[in-house]
C-alpha cells in the first residue's frame, strides 16, 4: 500500500495538470473571441472616425459618385424633372396654342403642342445631361462636399447643414445651386422660358434607412472608443496567445479566428446590402445609383474586412507550417535543404560576399523578425489593400529567402591533408 502512493500523487498531479492546461485554453478561446468582435467592430469604428469625419478622406470617398454615370444619370433625370416642372412646359404651349388661334391659326396647331411639349423637354435634358458629365459638374461637386463636410455631423447627429441635410431616415444633398447654373446655361442656348425658373432648393437623395437613427447613435458610441478599441483587441489577443498553454497553437487560433469573423461579416454585408437594394423607399428613383453609392460608401469597411481575412490566413498559414505536423516537418526539410543547396551553389561561384554569410548566419534570426515587423508597419500606415498585403507578404518572403540563403553560403571546408609517409 505503500509502494502505491506515489503513483497515485503522480496521477493526481497529471490530472490537475491537463486540468490546468484545459482551464488556460478555455481562458485564452474566450479571450480571443471577445478580441476578435472587437476587430470586427473597431473596422467600422476607425471608418466612422478616419473615413467620414476626417475632410480628405471624405471627399475621397464621395468624389467618384460625381463621376460614376449611374449617379450623374439619377442627378440628370432629377434636375431635368425639377426643371420642366417648373417651367411647366405643357401649360405654357396650350397657352401658345390658344393665343395662335386667337390669331387666326387653324385648330391643328394644338396638335403641334404635344411635340413642342417633348422636343422643349428632350432640349432641356440634353443641357443638363452636358452639365452633369461635364469636368466643371465634378469640380462643383468636390467643392460643395469639401465645404459641407464641416457640418458632416449632421449625417451622424441628425443636425441640419446647409449642403447635406439629415432628417429622420433621410440623408439628402441639396443641388439647388446647380439649377442656377443650369438656367444660366439654358438662357445662353437661347432657351428663354428658362428665366421663369426660381431659385429653389433641391435635395437628391442619398441614403434612407429606418435604422438611420439607430446608426448615429451606434457610430457616435464607436467614434468615441475609436482611438483604443484597435489597440484593445491587439492587447487581448496577445494576453490570449500568452495565456494559451502552447504559443505557436495560440497564434494559429488567432489566425482563424481573424479569418473566419472577417469573412462572416463579408458574408452579413453581402446579405445586408441585397436585402436594402430588395427594398428601397419609394422616394428613391434610381435603385442603381444606390448601389452605386453604397458600394462606394462601404467599400472601405470591405477593403479592411478582406485585409484582415488574408492576414489572419496566412498567420494560420504560417504557424501550421511552423508545427510539428508531418506534411509541415517533410515541407520544412525539403525547403531547408533546398536552402543549403542554393547557399553552397553561392559559394561555389567564387562570388566576393566577405562577411557577409557569417553575419546573416548569427543574426538572421532578428533580422527576419525585423524585416517581418517592417513590412507590418509599412502595411498599416500606407493603408493598403489585399493586393499589397499580398504584395507585402511576397516581399517579405523574397527577402527571408535571399536572407536565408547567403546565410548558407559558406565555403566548402579544405579536405584535410593526407599524411606523408615521412610524417609518419
Amino acid at each position: 500500500m505503500a509502494g502505491a502512493q506515489p503513483h497515485a500523487t503522480t496521477g493526481t498531479a497529471r490530472t490537475m495538470g491537463r486540468g490546468t492546461r484545459a482551464g488556460r485554453w478555455v481562458g485564452a478561446v474566450a479571450l480571443m473571441t471577445v478580441a476578435t468582435l472587437l476587430a470586427m467592430v473597431s473596422v467600422l469604428a476607425v471608418f466612422a472616425r478616419n473615413q467620414v469625419l476626417d475632410t480628405d478622406r471624405f471627399v475621397a470617398t464621395m468624389s467618384p459618385l460625381a463621376r460614376d454615370p449611374a449617379v450623374q444619370d439619377a442627378i440628370a433625370r432629377r434636375l431635368t424633372t425639377e426643371v420642366t416642372e417648373r417651367v411647366d412646359l405643357d401649360r405654357l404651349a396650350r397657352e401658345a396654342s390658344a393665343w395662335l388661334r386667337e390669331q387666326g391659326a387653324p385648330p391643328a396647331v394644338n396638335s403641334l403642342v404635344g411635340p413642342a411639349v417633348s422636343g422643349a423637354e428632350s432640349f432641356v435634358s440634353r443641357q443638363i445631361t452636358a452639365i452633369v458629365h461635364s469636368d466643371a459638374f465634378a469640380q462643383a461637386w468636390d467643392a460643395a462636399i469639401r465645404a459641407a463636410h464641416k457640418n458632416l455631423d449632421a449625417v451622424l447627429t441628425g443636425h441640419g447643414s446647409t449642403a447635406i441635410k439629415s432628417e429622420g431616415t433621410t440623408v439628402s444633398v441639396d443641388l439647388g445651386a446647380l439649377i442656377a447654373t443650369v438656367k444660366k446655361r439654358l438662357e445662353a442656348r437661347g432657351f428663354g422660358l428658362a428665366s421663369k425658373i426660381p431659385a429653389v432648393n433641391v435635395e437628391f437623395v442619398l441614403f434612407s434607412s429606418a435604422q438611420l437613427p439607430k446608426l448615429r447613435t451606434y457610430v457616435t458610441l464607436l467614434n468615441t472608443v475609436a482611438t483604443w478599441l484597435p489597440w484593445v483587441c491587439l492587447v487581448l489577443l496577445a494576453i490570449a496567445v500568452a495565456v494559451a498553454p502552447a504559443h505557436r497553437r495560440g497564434l494559429l487560433v488567432v489566425g482563424v479566428f481573424l479569418a473566419v469573423g472577417a469573412l462572416l461579416l463579408l458574408a452579413a454585408m453581402a446579405v445586408l446590402r441585397a436585402y436594402y437594394l430588395n427594398n428601397l423607399p419609394p422616394q428613391v428613383h434610381s435603385p442603381t445609383a444606390v448601389e452605386h453609392i453604397l458600394d462606394q460608401v462601404l467599400g472601405r469597411p470591405h477593403q479592411a474586412y478582406r485585409v484582415i481575412a488574408v492576414l489572419g490566413a496566412l498567420l494560420a498559414i504560417v504557424c501550421w507550417l511552423a508545427g510539428p505536423a508531418r506534411p509541415a516537418v517533410v515541407l520544412r526539410r525539403a525547403t531547408g535543404r533546398g536552402l543549403d543547396a542554393t547557399g553552397a551553389a553561392l559559394a561555389g561561384t567564387g562570388l566576393p560576399l566577405g562577411p557577409v554569410p557569417r553575419v546573416l548566419r548569427r543574426y538572421h534570426v532578428a533580422i527576419d523578425i525585423a524585416a517581418l515587423v517592417l513590412a507590418l508597419l509599412g502595411f498599416v500606415f500606407t493603408g493598403a489593400g489585399v493586393n499589397s498585403a499580398i504584395g507585402f507578404g511576397l516581399g517579405l518572403l523574397a527577402l527571408i529567402l535571399v536572407v536565408e540563403i547567403l546565410a548558407r553560403a559558406t565555403a566548402p571546408a579544405a579536405p584535410a591533408p593526407v599524411p606523408t609517409p615521412d610524417a609518419v
